[in-house]
């Protein structure tokens, strides 16, 4: 990080399709961590008028480097939140809300070659921090999020700020992965029950699994 770049942390909102425990390669093979984060206005105002404040003097910041009156601007790492409607398929306003969009990627590569690789620390509510492996944050959790403020200028899309996640709190989890029976509509029945042996747990063991007691006794 840039120590001339200011930080931010967010009031706590609600994750929009966080990627956060492995990184979204779809649009980049090296990975791209993200996270939208949606608050309510009257907490998003404050933040706006904050980032607002950063941009403008990044912005004059810029002008002057570059001897420049004024520059074009882009777009800013916010917007009215909106939902997919299946029925219209479009996106429609959610009234009351706004969104923020943070974006880090999995891989920098400097022009003269150095290379690192960077993710967002996870912490939970009591700010313990989160294994790389531990249940993934999901859509619908209530999270903060720390945050740098990176401004950046080309010549095609202008000057702008976007925020790059440093530092999730999870305040509550939602999470997706592996489903219980109870969320197939199944029922315990009278009848034939499994029951762990040493040689399935020696088994289980020699594929990186561990048995219950040794997952509970993992737990943060």
């Amino acid at each position: 990080m840039n120590s001339k770049n200011p930080t931010i942390t967010t009031p706590q909102g609600t994750a929009i399709f966080p990627k956060l425990n492995e990184p979204d390669k779809k649009f980049n093979p090296e990975g791209v961590y993200s996270i939208t984060l949606r608050l309510p206005d009257s907490e998003a105002k404050p933040l706006i008028a904050s980032l607002t404040k950063m941009h403008d003097s990044f912005y004059s910041e810029e002008c002057k480097k570059l001897g420049k009156k004024a520059l074009k601007k882009g777009t800013m790492p916010w917007k009215p939140a909106t939902n997919w409607d299946k029925d219209t398929e479009s996106r429609v306003e959610v009234p009351g809300f706004t969104d923020f969009n943070f974006k880090l990627k999995a891989k920098v590569t400097t022009k003269t070659g150095k290379s690192w690789e960077q993710r967002p620390a996870l912490f939970d509510s009591r700010l313990q921090p989160l294994p790389v492996d531990s249940d993934p944050v999901g859509g619908g959790s209530i999270v903060r999020v720390n945050a740098e403020v990176y401004p950046w200028y080309t010549p095609s899309l202008g000057f702008g700020i976007s925020l790059r996640p440093r530092g999730v709190q999870v305040i509550e989890l939602k999470t997706y992965g592996p489903k219980d029976a109870t969320s197939f509509g199944f029922a315990e029945e009278d009848g034939y029950a499994f029951v762990a042996t040493s040689v399935n747990n020696a088994a289980a063991a020699a594929k990186g699994f561990g048995t219950d007691s040794d997952e509970e006794s993992s737990d943060f």
